[in-house]
């Protein structure tokens, strides 16, 4: 009898440890960082965007040090968190990403041309997930330098309008794996800005979006 008791405990925490570290692995991202070329269309005209982006992930089995894998299978240990535990790695939840972008518009309304230059940064959250395709939810911070490409002529003088804007933004990231080997995925997405202090430049932008993003090999 105690034989057989031993038995069944023992394949069950074997049964436990090989469950838990498959969930481990199920909840991986594809890459660690990657490289985005982009390009879309806003109220007045289109614009194009160059990212980086860095997924937060927990560390694998095999990159925890021996003597620290059983703690971490168990929860008790900061040293990594798997997302099947819905703790934080480094503090941050896992299906966390960072995205930092340069961005470039061009565009016309009311008789002017304009160009705006700014950059994004921005947190996103995965709220759906398949094996090749990942549903985020985005909000961050923008600034740009807004200026005429033809000054308006006021009185004597030239005016550029000139302004710099700041303010946040929020939006949608929808993001397709091709390939087998996974370095590469189509995106698209929307993002809708709200700028501080409204002028003529406004206080409210969107954006649509689409292009490639490429995986950064360590």
């Amino acid at each position: 009898m105690n034989k057989t008791l031993h038995y069944i405990v023992l394949t069950a925490l074997v049964m436990a440890i090989a469950a838990t570290h498959a969930c481990a692995q199920e909840f991986r991202w594809p890459r660690e960082k990657a490289f985005e070329l982009d390009g879309g269309v806003s109220a007045n005209g289109i614009h194009l965007r160059t990212a980086y982006i860095r997924f937060f992930q927990p560390r694998k089995i095999s990159e925890i040090p021996f003597k620290k894998r059983f703690k971490s299978l168990i929860g008790q240990d900061r040293y990594v968190s798997f997302p099947c535990k819905r703790k934080p790695t480094h503090k941050i939840p896992p299906g966390v990403s960072a995205k930092a972008s340069l961005f470039y518009e061009l565009g016309s309304g009311k008789g002017i041309q304009y160009r705006i230059i700014g950059m994004d940064a921005s947190m996103l959250y995965i709220i759906y997930s398949t094996k090749k395709l990942y549903i985020s939810l985005k909000g961050g911070l923008t600034v740009s330098n807004n200026r005429l490409i033809k000054p308006v002529k006021e009185g004597g003088t030239f005016n550029y309008y000139d302004r710099f804007k700041y303010g946040v933004l929020g939006g949608v990231e929808i993001d397709r794996m091709i390939g087998k080997r996974q370095s590469t995925s189509i995106v698209t997405g929307w993002d809708q800005c709200y700028l501080v202090k409204g002028d003529s430049w406004g206080d409210k932008r969107w954006y649509i979006f689409t292009g490639l993003r490429f995986k950064i090999r360590n």
